[in-house]
This record gives structure tokens, C-alpha cells and sequence, in this order.
């Protein structure tokens, strides 16, 4: 039988393939569709009790289940104007190599920037929704020649203390499109 559900956790495509790759491994179940614009997503199950354990897997990953809304679904991260968007903080934490840096994005997602000192130029990293982040001295400048179309992006660059006290340039490249 198939089952609409709904999760308030989900913002994005990568959020569908998640659940859909939690879906497809649990015995018994497996994914149908899946709209990250509403949040609901379908599968199709051999028996009821196989929900509880669709369920479990799909907590594990941080996707509750949750009642489809009377407007069938909606994200508050959706209505944000991307166009002037930027983040408001970022968080700077020690690693063994360097720093990460991350930031809440607009789509949901908890991104970031792992920095290893010890390279000399790293490629940028990326979130789901296309933006694409650069930590590292001009990072505005080196983040602008590593995209295939800059003329696509907006550029946002703040500045982060790392954790051994250098002021360091985050650059955002965030699609305009």
C-alpha cells in the first residue's frame, strides 16, 4: 500500500534522497516521490508495522514525521528573498586540521567550510541549494575564479576569527538565479 508522509524537517532535494536512501533500507518499504517545496513525500510499504520502522529510520537521520498541513506543506527557509540573503553567523570551531566554518543556510541545511591548513589552495564546498563557500586569505577573489560562471553568483564576503586568533575572509557564492 502506498502512504503520504509528511516531515517538517525536509528543505531540500537532498533531504528527498536521504529519506528516500533511509526508505530503501528498511525491508519492506521503499520510496516513491517526494516534493521538498511541501515537505510531503509517498512510499509504499508491504504492512502497517513496517511505518514504525520507517519511522525510526527516518528520526536517525532528523526527519520527524509529522501531519500534512491543511495547505499542504510549506518551508519558511523557501521564502527567503535569496537576493539579498547572507548569513547572519557564522560558527568558527577548532579541528585537527584547521577550522570548520559553518553557517545556517536559507535552505535549511547546516553548511560549511572545513579548512586544512595544511593545503595550500583548497576547492570551494558547497550546500545543496547551489551556494558555494571559500575560507582563506582573498577568499572574495579565489572564490570568484574557482566557480565555472561567476557572472551567475552573488558574492558575499564576511570576516571570522579562527580559533588561534587570525582574522580570516569567508566568501559565499550564493546563485542568482
Amino acid at each position: 500500500m502506498q502512504v503520504r508522509l509528511y516531515s517538517p524537517d525536509i528543505t531540500c532535494e537532498h533531504c528527498i534522497e536521504t529519506i528516500s536512501r533511509a526508505v530503501a533500507a528498511t525491508d519492506g518499504a521503499s520510496f516513491v516521490e517526494g516534493d521538498p517545496d511541501s515537505g510531503i513525500f509517498t512510499i509504499e510499504v508491504n504492512a502497517g508495522a513496517v511505518l514504525d520502522t520507517v519511522a525510526s529510520a527516518l528520526r536517525a537521520e532528523g526527519y520527524t514525521l509529522g501531519d500534512i498541513p491543511a495547505d499542504g506543506g510549506s518551508h519558511a527557509g523557501h521564502d527567503v528573498d535569496v537576493a539579498t540573503w547572507a548569513p547572519s553567523d557564522y560558527r568558527v570551531e577548532r579541528s585537527e586540521v584547521g577550522a570548520n566554518v559553518n553557517y545556517d543556510c536559507y535552505c535549511g541545511c547546516d553548511a560549511g567550510f572545513a579548512l586544512d591548513r595544511s593545503q595550500a589552495d583548497q576547492p570551494t564546498e558547497s550546500c545543496c541549494c547551489g551556494n558555494h563557500v571559500f575560507v582563506g586569505p582573498d577568499a572574495g577573489a579565489r572564490i570568484t575564479s574557482k566557480l565555472d560562471d561567476a557572472s551567475r553568483y552573488r558574492v558575499d564576503v564576511q570576516q571570522v576569527t579562527m580559533p588561534w586568533g587570525q582574522p580570516v575572509d569567508v566568501a559565499l557564492a550564493i546563485p542568482s538565479e
